[in-house]
């Protein structure tokens, strides 16, 4: 995995809020270098061995560029798009996991707008070195319970995420553009002085089994 999240101002820089449906030269530049950083990292992981998959892309749901803008505007100086074996992605949602959802904003992807994402990148050309449709690696979904905390703008009871991690497994399990599905956290996060830690894992930090842990558990 080449970067993790690099439409986001704090995990990589130059980068330019672009949120529109146009992108500036400005704009288009932090996208840019990270497409000449993951197709040379993609031809130094495949001299070193044919068989590592290098996984590209690496958006989030929404960020200072939006997935969509992302994608249109990840080129390297000849024009071509970067090379990759896997799109990677960090679905995070506010809703039950659902393809048959309307897009919620112009450019973003959470979980319900996968196979948006997925056209996105068959739209602008994207394919493996076989000349395939890229699939997805989802590399962090996550739902934190109980409380509001100090990563989130949300979080939900232990009853729905349950609910989510089922329908999101569902999908992942029906739809073969999906290569993986990941979730992020095991435990919940340690606790904080503000009380505002992420309550993120599928088991509490008194070794309780939340109800995803065994929806998880049983794929």
């Amino acid at each position: 995995m080449i970067w993790g999240e690099p439409s986001k101002t704090s995990r990589f820089q130059p980068l330019v809020k672009a949120t529109g449906r146009h992108l500036s030269q400005r704009q288009k530049r932090g996208p840019r270098l990270y497409a000449r950083m993951l197709d040379a990292s993609y031809a130094a992981l495949k001299r070193e061995n044919r068989r590592n998959i290098v996984i590209g892309g690496n958006t989030w749901t929404g960020g200072e560029v939006v997935p969509l803008n992302f994608i249109k505007a990840m080129r390297l100086p000849t024009g071509r798009r970067p090379r990759m074996d896997l799109y990677g992605h960090n679905p995070f949602t506010l809703r039950r996991p659902n393809l048959a959802n309307a897009p919620v904003a112009y450019g973003t992807a959470d979980f319900s707008d996968l196979d948006s994402l997925a056209g996105w990148l068959d739209r602008f050309g994207y394919r493996d070195r076989r000349g395939r449709h890229l699939r997805l690696f989802i590399s962090e979904f996550s739902l934190p319970t109980d409380h509001a905390n100090h990563e989130f703008n949300f979080w939900v009871p232990r009853r729905t995420q349950a609910l989510w991690v089922r329908g999101a497994l569902r999908i992942t399990r029906r739809w073969q553009r999906i290569y993986t599905f990941g979730y992020l956290g095991l435990y919940d996060d340690p606790p904080r002085p503000d009380g505002l830690e992420v309550n993120r894992g599928l088991i509490d930090r008194s070794g309780h089994r939340k109800p995803a842990y065994h929806v998880f558990k049983g794929g």
